[in-house]
C-alpha cells in the first residue's frame, strides 16, 4: 500500500514538529503591495539531471496559482517566448532587472521556481518518488521578495506484503513506473497553501491570519535571482 508523506526541509532537519507563523508575518508585502496581481512565471532553473522535468512544471503550475486568486500569464506562450530568445533555463535570467519583466510582458510580479530534485529511490524492498522546488516571488516594482517557500513530496512506492522477493519485484515495478506529474502538482498544492490569495479570490486581503507557514522555509534571498 501506498504511503503519501509530506516532507519538509525543516522537519527533516530537526526531526521535531516545526513552529510556524502567519501569513501576514510572514510575507507583509503581499498586505501593502497592490500591484502584483499579473505573474510572470519564467523558465525553471533545473538543479536536477532531468532534462524533460521543466516542461512537466509548466504543465502543472499555474492553475494552482490561478485558484489562488492571481492572472497568470499564459505559461506555453511565455514558455515560447523565452524559447525563441534562446533562454531555456531560469539561471539565463540572473541579473535581468526586474523592471524588464513589467516593460516587456506587462507583469506586475515573477515567479521563479527553482528545481532542487527529482528522483527516483530504491533501498532494497523500499522505494520513492521525491519532487522539491523553491518557489520565490518577486515584485517588479519594488524588486522586493514577495513571498517564497520551499517544499518536497516524497511518494513512497513501497510494497509491503510480508513476501520479501515479491515486494522487491512490486517496489521496483511501482517506483519506476510513476508519473511525476501528480507529485509535482502535490508539491505546488503543498506550496501555495501559504501564498497569501490574490485579488481575483473572495479571501482576498483576510487571510493575513492563516498560521501555516514555517519560516525557516520561507527566506529565499532575491539576490539569487
Amino acid at each position: 500500500m501506498r504511503l503519501l508523506i509530506t516532507v519538509t526541509i525543516a522537519l527533516l532537519i530537526s526531526g521535531c514538529a516545526a513552529t510556524t507563523t502567519t501569513k501576514e508575518a510572514a510575507f507583509p508585502e503581499m498586505y501593502s503591495d497592490v500591484n502584483r496581481q499579473t505573474m510572470l512565471i519564467v523558465p525553471v532553473i533545473n538543479e536536477t539531471t532531468a532534462a524533460e522535468a521543466p516542461d512537466f512544471l509548466n504543465a502543472t503550475v499555474a492553475q494552482p496559482l490561478a485558484n489562488k486568486g492571481y492572472y497568470v500569464l499564459p505559461v506555453p506562450i511565455v514558455s515560447n517566448i523565452f524559447k525563441e530568445a534562446g533562454i531555456v533555463d531560469g539561471t539565463q535570467l540572473k541579473g535581468i532587472p526586474f523592471s524588464t519583466y513589467k516593460d516587456k510582458f506587462g507583469a506586475e510580479s515573477i515567479l521563479f521556481i527553482k528545481l532542487k530534485t527529482w528522483e527516483t529511490n530504491y533501498m532494497v524492498i523500499s522505494g520513492n518518488v521525491t519532487v522539491g522546488m523553491e518557489y520565490v516571488l518577486v515584485s517588479a516594482d519594488t524588486n522586493n521578495v514577495l513571498w517564497s517557500y520551499q517544499n518536497t513530496f516524497v511518494l513512497d512506492t513501497s510494497s509491503s506484503s510480508g513476501n520479501i522477493l515479491a515486494d522487491l519485484v512490486v517496489t521496483a515495478i511501482t517506483t519506476a513506473a510513476t508519473d511525476y506529474v501528480p507529485v509535482a502538482r502535490r508539491v505546488h498544492a503543498n506550496a501555495v497553501t501559504t501564498l497569501p490569495v490574490g485579488e481575483y479570490h473572495p479571501k482576498h486581503l483576510q487571510d493575513g491570519k492563516d498560521k501555516n507557514v514555517i519560516p525557516a522555509l520561507a527566506t529565499a534571498p532575491v539576490e539569487r535571482f
